[in-house]
């Protein structure tokens, strides 16, 4: 009893995060440091870094999205991988309630979190390729903002995703868990984990009818043995991705591990999409979508109350969840 009671004193002081110094002091001496940055969205503040050299504006940019409990600490090691840096612009977000993104302040609805990390996509929208990389949690927030942009987010890299409604595991231990006798003794990040998965299977069905509106390339990374998040993730997600190029690695051996124990596999994959897909080809498909996006516009502008076409250009590169027709509109 003693023991246990001395390691839930001890868990009340694990975060699975890093400050600002913190990071500073992981990444000194290293060639290239990330640069922090914060912003306010809807009351809400969102932290994230960006690997920072002088030549990469002219480099496709990876977007790395969390699981839970975690933080973007968790990507650490890609932002000192040397040939990573070399061919890329990486980027790592804190999702709303982990990190420092308004720590234990989780937004349990998917929709909400994609629409508080939009400033996010704007900020690299003109990129010449964008990859979001969505690890578990993070996975269904990467489909979501693809959803919602399509002609700007070139292609997803899904990494041990939960994506299907009720396609994970729920301990027994979690609806303990979320009674008041026992929240007080669980430390916050296992809360924020505990509440997101008790909810989670409610947000992925609001997203669940929209997965035709990702028009990216993707590619899932997931392994034959998680019993935690299924493998028929992958099937759930590949038999409603009618508008995208879909690629599949399924590891035998693996469980829910491969960010830990297949990095760099992991990274061996996300440069292969760059060699494949970051090409003039890929390019000029993303320039065709915004493109068909403009026409369908233009054809419907007087119902739309859309006169200037000055404007329609504003929504086309900042707004372009906004020309989708009424019925595919998202559920913020």
């Amino acid at each position: 009893m003693t023991l246990i009671v001395g390691l839930l004193i001890a868990a009340q002081f694990v975060e699975l995060r890093k400050s600002d110094q913190e990071i500073a002091e992981a990444f000194r001496g290293e060639p290239v440091r990330p640069v922090v940055f914060r912003y306010q969205q809807d009351g809400r503040t969102i932290r994230y870094i960006e690997s920072a050299r002088p030549d990469s504006d002219s480099l496709p940019v990876i977007v790395f999205f969390h699981g839970a409990p975690s933080s973007l600490s968790f990507f650490e090691k890609f932002f000192k991988d040397p040939i990573l840096l070399k061919h890329a612009r990486l980027v790592a977000v804190d999702r709303p309630g982990y990190g420092f993104s308004d720590f234990g302040k989780i937004e349990p609805s998917i929709a909400r979190q994609a629409e508080l990390l939009q400033p996010v996509i704007n900020r690299y929208r003109d990129a010449p390729f964008l990859v979001l990389v969505g690890s578990s949690y993070g996975g269904p927030l990467a489909a979501r903002l693809a959803m919602n942009n399509p002609g700007v987010v070139d292609h997803v890299v899904f990494v041990s995703s939960a994506l299907g409604p009720g396609l994970e595991r729920v301990y027994d231990i979690s609806y303990l868990v979320d009674k008041p006798l026992f929240r007080w003794m669980v430390p916050q990040i296992l809360l924020n984990a505990n509440d997101e998965k008790l909810s989670h299977k409610k947000a992925l069905e609001e997203i669940a009818p929209d997965w035709d509106r990702i028009t990216a390339g993707v590619t899932f990374l997931h392994g034959q043995k998680d019993d935690l998040v299924y493998p028929s993730n992958v099937e759930f997600a590949r038999k409603r991705l009618v508008n995208a190029r879909v690629k599949e690695y399924l590891l035998p051996e693996n469980r829910h591990d491969i960010v830990f124990n297949k990095r760099e596999y992991m990274t061996k994959v996300i440069l292969d999409v760059l060699v494949s897909y970051a090409s003039p080809i890929a390019n000029s498909h993303k320039k065709a979508v915004r493109l068909s996006l403009l026409q369908e516009a233009l054809s419907s502008a007087e119902s739309r109350n859309l006169h200037s076409f000055g404007g329609l250009l504003h929504l086309l590169y900042h707004e372009p969840q906004q020309l989708l027709p009424h019925d595919l509109q998202p559920l913020f």
